[in-house]
């Protein structure tokens, strides 16, 4: 006769949950910041007949700052307004009609379509509805996002984007790291482009360890 085994297992779960995709509410995984190194792998594919760029998310201000630096007249929005950053305190996706914004910057419809781009690292969460926002504006755009093959990104690609890839990883600052400290990323990153004619789906670009290290 088999003695029965009587085995009580204690386990402990946790339910899995995704982030609300919610416009208006910050996530914390969407407020992390764009190193300079990031911004100076795009500078050399921006369209020579680029000279105004809306960044549309710009938290803390790392992309506007790396590109005034470079020459650009830039426009910075976010859904926070931080002083001594943000132009404008809007909310891309919801407020006022873009072209109210785009006009005085860009110069009035339709010439601002030959001058200005979108540039930024869209808030992760919701980097998707960015995208499409971006699409429906007809506005030459670059964003960082993750990179992969998800149909989302195929058909993004098939409606005319072109990927710039570094051979590593991009390191984002993290919301409560030391200052210009970064964390390692998890996925690889690149700049979705639309109207920037690269002529090429995919452009692989050099990230060098020394400017991960010193251009951050």
């Amino acid at each position: 006769m088999t003695e029965e085994l009587n085995l009580d297992y204690k386990v402990r779960t946790k339910g899995y949950t995704t982030a609300p995709k919610n416009p208006s509410v910050p996530q914390g995984r969407d407020t992390f910041e764009t190193p300079n190194y990031a911004v100076d792998l795009l500078i050399p594919f921006i369209p020579p007949n680029i000279h105004s760029i809306w960044e549309c998310a710009c938290g803390g201000g790392k992309i506007v700052k790396q590109l005034l630096k470079r020459g650009y007249r830039v426009l910075g929005s976010d859904i926070r307004y931080i002083k001594g950053v943000t132009d404008i305190e809007m909310n891309f996706l919801e407020d006022i009609p873009a072209q109210w914004i785009i006009g005085p910057w860009f110069g009035e419809c339709p010439e601002y379509e030959s001058d200005g781009a979108i540039i930024t690292n869209p808030p992760y969460s919701i980097k998707e509805m960015f995208i499409e926002r971006a699409f429906s504006l007809n506005i030459p755009f670059a964003f960082l996002i993750n990179a992969d093959y998800s149909g989302m990104q195929i058909d993004w690609i098939r409606r005319g984007c072109e990927k710039i890839i570094p051979n590593r990883r991009i390191d984002f600052i993290t919301p409560t790291g030391r200052q210009g400290k970064t964390s390692a990323s998890q996925f690889h990153s690149m700049w979705l482009t639309h109207g920037f004619n690269l002529g090429r789906t995919e452009t692989f670009v050099e990230l060098s360890l020394q400017e991960k290290k010193e251009n951050i």
